[in-house]
């Protein structure tokens, strides 16, 4: 007896085990159920979803002696007739092999008319339906449209802009989507227990990457894999014959280039060489991995956008906190320039390496892209060369150094004093109280000071504006209704604490502030006393300051007005003129009369 394969041994034979097309078996568990059932079904999907394999169970929850029913039981003669493709009532037909007008009209049009033989449906299963002719479609129209009764059409192809729109306006319609990558890699699994195959962790995880989202080839690719292993299966089995690359080795050189570190770079691209991975095809999968960074670290949330395991979605939400999204929209550039480069490079390793290399120094660049990374290390202080030790001097037989003149032992060095950490500046309410005209006229330069202090940290605060509470103490941030994960970014020790600092670099001290999503009213302002309390909408402060002062007297402010350029700006101005030979045109605080 010839070996059956595992994609048909176990092929779904009832409703709840069709996986990840739960929006499609419900529905028709349900038609079943309450006897409206459509007289034509039209499935569209990616190969490998369960286009066919629905269709057969349909077909047999209406042919079940107990049925119809939502549940057959696959034990009666019916369900095991339609299951192995003998029943005279259920007609499978490959169109890709009879487009033929000639055979529809045999096949098709002329058994409407007789009655079913044994079951109490007709059921028509025409499988790649877009492959028949034009005039096969036409002939076949006036049956869809009106068959007769007990007779069902289950149309299934993958190219469902091929199929006229006549015939699409007289079925339902059923879109079967790609699997997920959880759902193949728990269906690989029970496979792989039944069948009695040992599996390292992690390969099935590059096996259902392998598939993209089809659970037929996803199958047939673990079969693949025992054939090739014996049933041991191996990582590095599924990399040499997949040619997939473990995320472990994305995930790793993520964190070198985020690390900077160029030695540890270049080992681990001598290493991956020497162990036979296609640099092309790896350079690929790196850039899918960093547009994944990219996404998480532009959304916060990527469920729905991208595909991958929970365990994957954290790391990538760690890695993505560490690049930021502009550094990352840098990476995708210069990747980009990679993969083009790749198709005609005759050294893809050294194309990989001088990558890698502008990745992590950026100092070495004149682009405007590198230029913009290197003054926003500035502007915060991080240095773009991580500190390592010097490289040992290796001594060979013919190479033998000087007699050393000896010198005084030098004292002990002393420790380097660290850097003073930030004060911690402390809310203060305002002299004289905030005024709401004022308050909105200073907002932009305190996102500026922002984005002075802390560049990627200004991010979070776009798209926000600023009123007074009506106890003339507090301010009142409103972020949109949608920047919900943005106002809780805001909310962090950190970022209230820089914005505490921009506030008393601006306005003179730190007030009180509060953080609001939506535009919506704040707390209704003080009245004079007449005897009742006036009724205020209490929120709560996100600082934690202290209870509002009185409400002050209205007093006029003066506008606000922009700070002189400080020291970090003149740093700035000086690497401009060193690398690019800019020249600052205009007033300068130390250079009034602009001699200089």
């Amino acid at each position: 007896m010839a070996h059956q394969s595992l994609y048909r041994k176990y092929r779904p034979q009832s409703f709840e085990d069709v996986v990840g097309q739960s929006h499609v078996t419900r529905t028709l568990r349900n038609a079943v159920a309450e006897g409206t059932v459509a007289h034509a079904y039209l499935f569209t999907g990616p190969r490998g979803t369960g286009k066919t394999t629905t269709a057969r169970i349909l077909a047999k929850a209406l042919q079940c002696e107990k049925g119809p029913t939502p549940e057959p039981d696959g034990t009666c003669e019916q369900c095991v007739d339609v299951t192995e493709g003998r029943h005279p009532d259920v007609y499978e037909l490959d169109a890709a092999s009879r487009t033929q007008v000639d055979i529809v009209r045999e096949e098709i049009i002329g058994r409407l008319a007789y009655a079913p033989t044994r079951g109490r449906w007709k059921v028509y299963i025409i499988d790649e339906v877009h492959m028949l002719s034009t005039h096969a479609f036409n002939a076949l129209l006036k049956s869809i449209e009106e068959p007769p009764s007990h007779t069902v059409f289950i149309l299934c192809t993958t190219h469902p802009h091929k199929v006229p729109e006549t015939i699409h306006s007289r079925c339902q319609r059923f879109d079967f989507h790609r699997i997920g990558m959880e759902d193949i890699v728990e269906r690989l699994a029970h496979i792989a227990g039944c069948e009695s195959m040992t599996v390292a962790e992690g390969t099935l995880t590059l096996v259902a990457k392998h598939a993209g989202g089809g659970m037929r080839d996803a199958i047939s690719t673990l079969e693949q894999l025992a054939a090739f292993t014996g049933g041991d299966i191996a990582l590095d089995d599924v990399e040499d014959l997949l040619g997939e690359v473990d995320s472990a080795l994305l995930f790793e050189l993520a964190d070198l280039v985020a690390a900077r570190d160029v030695a540890a770079a270049f080992r681990f691209v001598a290493r991956i060489s020497a162990s036979g991975v296609d640099i092309p095809e790896f350079v690929r999968e790196f850039v899918g991995h960093v547009r994944n960074l990219y996404v998480v670290s532009a959304v916060g949330d990527a469920t729905g956008i991208i595909d991958m395991t929970s365990a994957d979605a954290a790391r990538l939400t760690g890695q993505a906190v560490t690049f930021g999204p502009d550094r990352l929209s840098r990476v995708l550039d210069v990747l980009g320039e990679l993969v083009g480069e790749l198709r005609w490079s005759p050294d893809p390793r050294l194309a990989l390496e001088v990558a890698l290399t502008r990745l992590a120094r950026p100092q070495g660049e004149v682009t405007l892209e590198a230029l913009a990374e290197r003054i926003a290390a500035l502007e915060t202080g991080v240095s773009l060369t991580p500190l390592s030790p010097p490289a040992a001097v290796i001594q060979t037989p013919e190479h033998k150094p000087e007699p050393s003149v000896p010198v005084p032992a030098p004292g002990p060095v002393a420790a380097p004093e660290p850097a003073p950490a930030p004060p911690v500046v402390e809310p203060t309410a305002m002299t004289g109280g905030l005024d709401r005209a004022r308050a909105k006229r200073a907002w932009p330069g305190v996102i500026a000071e922002v984005r002075k202090l802390k560049p990627p940290r200004a991010a979070i605060f776009d798209g926000t504006e600023v009123d007074v509470d009506g106890d003339g103490e507090t301010l009142v941030v409103e972020f949109p209704a949608d920047a919900a994960f943005k106002m809780r970014q805001a909310s962090d020790g950190e970022n209230t604490q820089l914005l505490r600092r921009s506030l008393a670099t601006v306005l003179g001290g730190a007030p009180p502030f509060r953080f609001q999503l939506g535009r919506g009213p704040v707390r209704a302002p003080a009245q004079e006393p007449t005897g009742e309390s006036p009724a205020l909408v209490d929120t709560p402060r996100v600082d934690g300051g202290d209870e509002p002062a009185p409400t002050a007297s209205s007093e006029h402010v003066e506008p606000f007005e922009t700070e002189a350029p400080t020291p970090e700006t003149d740093d700035i101005e000086r690497m401009l003129i060193d690398q690019l030979g800019a020249q600052v045109i205009g007033e300068h605080p130390n250079d009034p009369d602009g001699k200089d």
